[in-house]
């Protein structure tokens, strides 16, 4: 029987996609099982899908009635804690204090970019108000959401659910029932770690051109495994496959990976103006 919180909620664990891309998996599952929480990978097809980032509506549409909780992780989010039972203790708070919502604000990027609230992590509660949110996580509420946006205001527009949470938060009465906590505590960048894997809680990949590469040079910065999982971890719970990118598989994405970084201020332009141009 899985431990609840308070007068016995439960929680889950969500993350997928429409494809499997990095090892993530192990890390959330471990996670959840060392701190007694529900856990399921799951693929996103369905109809109507149009935008990749709907996927996640999709799977949270289907999994958030079997739970009073889920927390919703990109794949490209790794925790990175697992001796902090954090999102059990969001969750008590945000119980404690009537939210709905628990979601960390957008940290600065190196490159300038950053926003109100970032999506790649959540706390959804069973409620009307998250059932509201699912229902406008579709592209054809994204026009309504570029009209109102404010880059000042907001941050970067990215074009998916994150620009419609904000817009959803800001415009349909539901910001009492939100919780935006700072980024450490649920949903960090790898610039704002400097001592040790415990600086924040959830380390999340966002903007890496190879996210396998960025995820392997992470993990040899901390000397640990690419599940960004302890050791003891692993085999208290019997994980097999460990580190499977090879040592030449790395040096040649690494390698492309630079040759990327070079070429990217060339064409940059050409993207934006493609960008521009596609409105």
């Amino acid at each position: 029987m899985q431990r609840g919180i308070g007068d016995g909620a439960d929680i889950c664990l969500v993350s997928g996609g429409d494809e499997i891309r990095l090892r993530s998996y192990v890390n959330h599952a471990v996670y959840a099982r060392l701190h007694e929480l529900d856990y399921r990978l799951e693929c996103g097809v369905d109809e109507g899908i149009g935008t990749k980032f709907f996927y996640k509506t999709s799977i949270l549409a289907r999994v958030l009635p079997r739970y009073d909780w889920v927390v919703w992780l990109d794949d490209d989010a790794f925790i990175t804690d697992f001796d902090r039972d954090g999102f059990r203790q969001l969750i008590e708070q945000a119980e404690a204090d009537g939210h709905s919502i628990v979601i960390a604000e957008g940290p600065l990027e190196p490159n300038g970019f950053w926003s109100v609230a970032n999506t790649g992590v959540m706390c959804l509660k069973r409620s009307p108000e998250v059932f509201d949110l699912l229902s406008v996580m579709d592209d054809s509420h994204l026009e309504f959401a570029r009209d109102w946006w404010d880059d000042e205001r907001h941050g970067t527009f990215t074009g998916g659910d994150q620009d419609l949470f904000v817009w959803w938060m800001e415009t349909r009465g539901h910001r009492d029932r939100v919780r935006i906590v700072e980024h450490h505590a649920l949903n960090s960048r790898g610039h704002y770690y400097e001592d040790s894997l415990s600086d924040a809680f959830v380390m999340h990949f966002c903007g890496y051109p190879d996210k396998k590469i960025g995820v392997v040079a992470f993990a040899e910065r901390f000397g640990i495994g690419q599940e960004l999982v302890p050791e003891d971890l692993l085999d208290r719970f019997s994980v097999k496959v460990r580190s499977p990118m090879t040592r030449p598989e790395i040096a040649a994405r690494t390698q492309a990976w630079r040759w990327r970084g070079r070429l990217k201020p060339y064409l940059k332009p050409v993207w934006d103006k493609w960008r521009e141009r596609r409105g």
